[in-house]
């Protein structure tokens, strides 16, 4: 509290009423006072005795009188405290804080170095995407506007997921747009397109050599021209910012390689049905660490070993009323899937195979609770497919 200067103190001295009652006006006031202390109320009237009279005040009143200044005092300071430190209101807070900064979208990528540099920079979105099959689409017709998976955003704004874009102008190089036609879900064509948006805010494919590339290996993310299969350097920065590879993949038991061309290889036949055709069941297996697969006819049943790079994993895939797995199946369920070198569906759990090649080993393993001989799988090619076969994907070139 701030002190008093003796001008303040006089001043308010000098207001007080009690400096204005005389001495012997004081006198009467206390022996009515002391009067009233015997409990007789005539007292109050008369006059109390003497021996309840107290001797002159004023020392006390002086006193009293200060204390009254200082309580008035302290309320005067109080106020203008209050007053001096207004409230602070939010919107007052908000005319003198700092504005939030506008929320802002990544920086773009840096190019990336190589050959496909200016192609990058020019694009407005780089895209890693699947092909999807159009079930809108004349088959005669040539390629337009088709459904895609993208799978990674290279450079861009858009979100992974289902979406359109306008590849028209790679038909005449993909050659009828047979290998975007023979996509299938369960078997995509992956590619690397660099796209402009467009007036409309539609994605249209460059139009510029290897604006569409075919990823023919997710595993290393090899590219080549989805006309000719033949290899299209994109350089290593490129070429490593491109991550589709499987995940969640274990190994499977694999062997030293071999090959349907360089001699006559061994075959396990699946049954014979009435109408000449022949199946035999894939199973697999596969644990938090490894897996196995079996292929079995009415008489036989052999361990499928793998050439190196193979691995496997659990996805999920259409099966028919009986849990096959089935290119015109109707629900959808989780399914042990070999994968190639490549990456893609080699075979799968409960899907069936009319054959398989390669060479029966003297060799046993365990798969399913049985031990069994084992067979190793030659493929038909590098990075060939019997799923993708089947499916109506071609095998690649040659």
């Amino acid at each position: 509290m701030k002190d008093l200067s003796a001008a303040d103190e006089q001043r308010i001295l000098s207001a007080d009423p009690a400096a204005n009652v005389t001495e012997p006006e004081l006198a009467r006031s206390r022996s009515r006072s002391l009067a009233f202390m015997e409990s007789d109320a005539t007292h109050i009237f008369a006059g109390g005795p003497e021996s309840y009279s107290r001797p002159p005040a004023r020392r006390w009143r002086a006193a009293g009188a200060f204390l009254a200044a200082a309580a008035v005092a302290a309320a005067v300071l109080t106020a203008n405290f209050l007053q001096a430190v207004p409230v602070e209101t939010p919107a007052a807070t908000e005319s003198v804080s700092a504005p939030s900064p506008a929320p802002t979208s990544a920086p773009a990528p840096t190019p990336p170095a190589g050959p496909f540099h200016d192609l990058f920079l020019s694009a407005d979105e780089v895209l890693v995407l699947e092909a999807l099959p159009n079930a809108a689409r004349n088959l005669r017709a040539g390629l337009g506007v088709e459904p895609v998976n993208v799978r990674q955003v290279l450079k861009g704004d858009l979100t992974p997921g289902e979406t359109a874009v306008d590849v028209a102008s790679a038909e005449e190089g993909i050659n009828g747009s047979l290998l975007w036609r023979d996509s299938r879900n369960e078997a995509p064509f992956t590619y690397l397109g660099f796209f402009a948006r467009g007036a409309d805010g539609g994605l249209h494919l460059i139009e510029a050599p290897h604006a569409l590339l075919q990823i023919q290996n997710i595993r290393t993310a090899a590219t080549v021209d989805p006309a000719t299969d033949e290899p299209v350097e994109i350089g290593a920065d490129l070429q490593s910012r491109i991550n589709v590879a499987p995940v969640g993949d274990v190994p499977v038991a694999t062997h030293g390689g071999g090959s349907l061309a360089a001699s006559a290889p061994d075959r396990i036949l699946g049954t014979q049905a009435a109408d000449g055709q022949r199946d035999g069941e894939v199973r697999g297996y596969v644990a938090a660490s490894e897996a196995c697969f079996t292929f079995s006819n009415s008489t036989e049943k052999v361990y499928l070993r793998w050439p190196a790079g193979f691995t496997a994993k659990v996805t999920p895939l259409m099966v028919d009323a009986e849990g096959h797995v089935s290119y015109f199946g109707t629900t959808l369920a989780n399914r042990a899937v070999i994968l190639n070198e490549w990456g893609f569906i080699y075979m799968a759990d409960l899907d069936t195979r009319p054959l398989v090649q390669g060479e029966l080993s003297m060799e046993t393993a365990s798969c399913g609770g049985e031990t069994l001989p084992v067979f190793d799988v030659w493929p038909e090619r590098a990075g060939g497919s019997p799923f993708q076969k089947g499916r109506g994907v071609a095998l690649p070139t040659p």
